[in-house]
C-alpha cells in the first residue's frame, strides 16, 4: 500500500487556522471520519488523543504524523492540513508544527501501518519535502507530491 492509495485531495487542507494540538486534533479527525472506509470523528479523535498522550507525534522542523488505531476504522485513511500559523505541538526540538499527516487505522492492522508511517516520517524528514509542502498554494499540488514521487528512487 502506498500514501497515494489512503490519501484523497478531500482530505487534504492548506492555510486552516488550529489554536491548540486539540483543535487541531478535532480538525484531523472530522477528515479522516469523512472517508469511505472512516470511523467515527469521535472516535478518531479519542484514538489520537490517546496517541498523544504515549508521547508526541511531532517529528520535529515543523511536523507531526498524529495517528491512531480506530475501532470501526475499515481500512488505512490519510489526512494532510497545513496550518497557516504554526502551533505548539511538543515536538522534541521544541519547534512549533505548521504540517500535519494524519493517519487512522483499523484496530488488527500492523504492517502496513508502520511501513505507512515509515514512509511518512522518511518523507517529511527530508528538508527539501518540506520546503515543497510548505510552498504549495493547493491541495492538488500537496496530492502531487505524494503521488508523483510515490517510489524509493523519487528525486534521484
Amino acid at each position: 500500500m502506498q500514501l497515494a492509495d489512503v490519501l484523497d485531495l478531500d482530505r487534504i487542507v492548506v492555510d486552516v487556522s488550529a489554536s491548540s494540538k486539540k483543535s487541531l486534533l478535532e480538525k484531523a479527525s472530522q477528515l479522516l471520519a469523512s472517508a469511505p472506509s472512516g470511523a467515527d470523528a469521535r472516535e478518531i479523535f479519542e484514538s489520537l488523543c490517546q496517541r498523544e498522550r504515549l508521547g508526541s507525534t511531532g517529528l520535529g522542523h515543523g511536523v507531526a504524523i498524529p495517528h491512531g488505531r480506530v475501532n470501526g476504522q475499515d481500512g488505512v485513511t490519510a489526512a494532510l492540513i497545513r496550518l497557516r500559523n504554526p502551533i505548539d505541538f511538543d515536538a522534541p526540538d521544541q519547534e512549533k508544527v505548521d504540517v500535519f499527516f494524519a493517519l487512522a487505522v483499523p484496530d488488527q492492522c500492523s504492517d502496513v501501518y508502520l511501513r505507512l508511517l515509515a514512509d511518512v516520517a522518511e518523507r517529511l524528514g527530508d528538508a527539501e519535502q518540506r520546503q515543497r509542502l510548505r510552498a504549495a498554494e493547493r491541495g492538488e499540488d500537496l496530492l502531487n507530491l505524494f503521488t508523483v514521487e510515490a517510489g524509493p528512487a523519487a528525486g534521484s
